[in-house]
């Protein structure tokens, strides 16, 4: 493979940077190419992302258009740069009123996942921004929406969702990630769970009571969450066909949300809560933590 590449402790490596001399100051090159075969190909790469380039679910892989050969990023994060993750979105169930249905709840996606880049590889991110994976959506009480053919009910409280990780390398290729963060890195918070529906007996011999519906879990703290570092109280998610009380409260950012909270005579179990996405993934360096808000690794 063309290119220039240095020997580290036996092992040849793609250079992270190149310096070169100019008028008696050493700067570091921005970009790099090499003559291959009389064709020019492009070896290190500085990358510099501005709040116009991402709308959530950053890929940098694919950004840079997925390329086929091994190259040197560097990528550069400024202090006001949020990257976040986003949906994806809850199904509506309405069949006499519109609500939302928070069951078998998806964990939000990664924020930032450096991508597929080709083995020997190396990538840098000097953050000085902030990433934060999304809040956890709240689970749904029991018995908390009327049940059909397509949406069957339960007595259970359900589980609250997972919260989205930070940074993410989403590879098993073999290449090198650097992070030098003097920003923020967070997993967003996991939703919390829903509260189980409670048995009600018959205030009368002619009534044969029945099972009353238990209140939905909050939302997890995260940039697309119930607050950007907070978690969200259970009754903020009382959106259901049943309005319920004692849904668990979301997490804030890097905690697991709170299980459902209900514990009266008669009470079915409560759904637990989601648990909470990692701030820096596993298989990449953090040269410099900066702020991290969650779980590495």
């Amino acid at each position: 493979m063309a290119g220039i590449y240095v020997n580290d402790e036996g092992t040849w490596k793609l250079p992270k940077s190149v310096w070169i001399n100019q008028l008696g100051t050493w700067r570091v090159c921005k970009n790099v190419y090499v003559n291959s075969g009389g064709a020019w190909k492009e070896l290190i790469k500085t990358v510099d992302i501005t709040s116009s380039s991402i709308d959530g679910n950053f890929n940098l892989f694919e950004y840079l258009g997925s390329p086929s050969e091994a190259l040197s990023v560097i990528v550069n994060i400024p202090f006001d740069v949020t990257i976040g993750s986003v949906g994806p979105p809850l199904p509506s169930w309405s069949p006499y009123y519109t609500s939302i249905l928070r069951t078998n709840l998806p964990k939000r996606p990664t924020a930032f996942t450096v991508g597929n880049f080709p083995t020997g590889s190396t990538v840098i991110v000097n953050n000085n921004g902030y990433i934060s994976g999304g809040g956890g959506y709240g689970g749904a009480g029991g018995n908390s929406f009327a049940s059909g053919p397509n949406y069957p009910n339960q007595l259970n409280g359900y589980p609250g969702g997972a919260g989205g990780d930070g940074i993410m390398k989403g590879s098993s290729n073999n290449f090198d990630i650097t992070i030098v963060n003097t920003g923020t890195i967070a997993g967003g918070g996991g939703g919390g769970g829903g509260a189980g529906s409670y048995y009600t007996s018959g205030s009368s011999p002619f009534s044969t009571g029945g099972n009353s519906g238990g209140g939905s879990g909050g939302d997890g703290g995260g940039v697309t969450g119930f607050s950007r570092t907070q978690g969200g109280p259970g009754s903020a998610n009382n959106d259901n066909y049943v309005l319920g009380t004692d849904g668990g409260n979301g997490g804030s950012l890097g905690e697991n949300g709170q299980a459902g909270q209900a514990n009266g005579a008669g009470q079915r179990p409560n759904g637990a809560g989601g648990k909470a996405g990692k701030a820096v993934g596993s298989d990449i360096e953090l040269a410099v933590s900066g702020t991290i808000i969650g779980t590495i690794g």
